[in-house]
């Protein structure tokens, strides 16, 4: 009898414990359900970024839908926003990220989202004083982060607008100390303005020459004396080339230009002594062989541009000519290369069939009155 009882007490007590594991057989089966729930929209949210990457944005947003419905990530919503800023739905985009920012205020998506703000406040409501506060809260609350330099190009640029051109500089001069900033191109774009905007004022700084014209001197003269371009002479002083006054003061810059250009950003950097000038977007021809890496010189420069030869059709279009795919100005490198105009602003930037280094017109001429 008495092993019956206890018999009986283990059979309950090994009853007792079956709810017990039920419940953990659930709860791990859950679990390894959600596991693969999660990795399953992970992945989908993989295949939108890089649709996003490939500016298929609207692709992206199919995708970050569907993940939505099924319970959505963190990644998923903040990617869903950037790809409708990117559309122009800037209040959708911002309901996304406030969504982000409700459910984790410390994520490694804060930073973006802030500038994000930032940039709708200052682009989109034109409210510069509100953006200026989301940018400083940016560099306060994630100095490190590389939205913090984007805020920082941002900052300058609104100090650049309102003619604060040292705070602008100082800015720009922050981002730059990081050479692996992704905001590293955009500061030099506008670090270039200010310089060009510098040197091209006729009133002289501390680096710069003021020199007096004399009897018999010529912009000829004084470009082979001083060393410096005469169109840059003439330009930062409107001078009349045939019309110098004896006792006339002049400002005379220190310039020793250098071109660097970059194949694959399709960027020219313009320096000076050295030193970082300007840098601008250029097109590049997309045969390798067209443009050879290498040392070059600037063999000649001809203001009226170069002929071009059609590939089509063989015809001869003269330089001067306002047709002339190659445009109105020629830098040349060597006899079958040289840096040029063109008259299809859209080709700057890109790989092109025409031509060899493509530059803005207004580039172009910047840059041909300064070097020699």
């Amino acid at each position: 009898m008495w092993e019956w009882i206890g018999y009986i007490a283990n059979l309950i007590q090994i009853l007792s414990v079956i709810p017990f594991l039920i419940a953990a057989w659930l709860f791990l089966s859950r679990a390894r359900r959600y596991k693969k729930k999660m990795k399953e929209l992970e992945r989908h949210v993989a295949q939108a970024q890089e649709l996003y990457n490939a500016k298929d944005y609207s692709g992206a947003l199919q995708i970050l839908r569907r993940v939505e419905a099924e319970g959505g990530t963190l990644k998923g919503t903040f990617l869903a926003g950037k790809a409708l800023y990117q559309q122009g739905q800037f209040l959708e985009a911002l309901r996304a990220f406030d969504r982000v920012a409700e459910k984790a205020p410390r994520s490694i998506f804060m930073p973006e989202i802030l500038l994000y703000r930032g940039r709708y406040a200052l682009e989109i409501e034109s409210n510069p004083k509100k953006a200026r506060e989301i940018f400083l809260q940016l560099l306060s609350a994630f100095p490190d982060a590389d939205a913090a330099d984007f805020a920082l190009y941002h900052l300058a640029r609104m100090s650049y607008d309102e003619e604060n051109i040292a705070q602008a500089r100082t800015n720009l001069e922050q981002v730059l100390k990081r050479p692996d900033s992704p905001a590293r191109d955009e500061a030099e774009f506008l670090l270039g303005e200010i310089n060009m905007r510098q040197l091209r004022s006729p009133e002289p700084g501390p680096d710069d020459i003021v020199y007096t014209i004399k009897k018999g001197d010529s912009i000829w003269k004084l470009e082979r004396e001083l060393k410096v371009p005469g169109d840059l002479i003439v330009g930062i002083n409107n001078l009349r080339p045939n019309a110098l006054t004896v006792g006339m003061q002049i400002k005379v810059p220190k310039i020793n230009p250098s071109i660097m250009i970059d194949k694959g950003k399709r960027t020219l950097t313009l320096k000076n002594g050295g030193t970082f000038l300007k840098k601008y977007r250029v097109g590049i021809h997309r045969i390798d062989a067209r443009v050879p890496a290498g040392e070059h010189t600037i063999q000649n420069k001809f203001d009226k541009g170069t002929d071009y030869a059609d590939p089509q059709t063989g015809a001869i279009i003269k330089a001067g000519d306002p047709t002339n795919p190659l445009g109105s100005r020629f830098l040349q490198l060597r006899r079958d290369m040289g840096i040029h105009g063109t008259i299809n602003p859209e080709l700057v930037g890109t790989y092109t069939d025409v031509g060899w280094i493509t530059m803005a017109e207004k580039d172009l001429e910047e840059i041909y009155a300064l070097v020699r």
